[in-house]
């Protein structure tokens, strides 16, 4: 999981860091042209990954880091699925997506 959402933070400039051990893993949104917490975007993300059926929290003392907490039994297509659902919503609240 942690190397997916590293593709992820390549991939998009509001990723700001990524960070965990093992299934836990959090991935920090940001305004990429200030480098603050960006709490508003983060609640899009979430947003459009509940759209496409994927539930995910935020925390943080900005409420703008994306917790991640897979169960163990979780499957690597079930695994895949969800990061492409994250990836899709990371595009749709970026407007990279329409």
């Amino acid at each position: 999981m942690n190397a997916r959402l590293r593709q992820l933070a390549e991939k998009y400039a509001c990723i700001g860091d990524v960070r965990g051990l093992g299934f836990m893993q959090a991935m920090e949104i940001i305004d990429f042209e200030t480098g603050r917490p960006d709490a508003a975007l983060t609640q899009k993300i979430l947003d459009c990954a509940c759209q496409e059926g994927l539930l995910l929290i935020k925390c943080g003392v900005h409420r703008n880091t994306v917790r991640f907490l897979a169960p163990l039994v979780t499957t690597d297509s079930q695994l895949e699925e969800a990061m492409h659902i994250v990836d899709i919503a990371l595009a749709r609240a970026t407007g990279r997506l329409g």
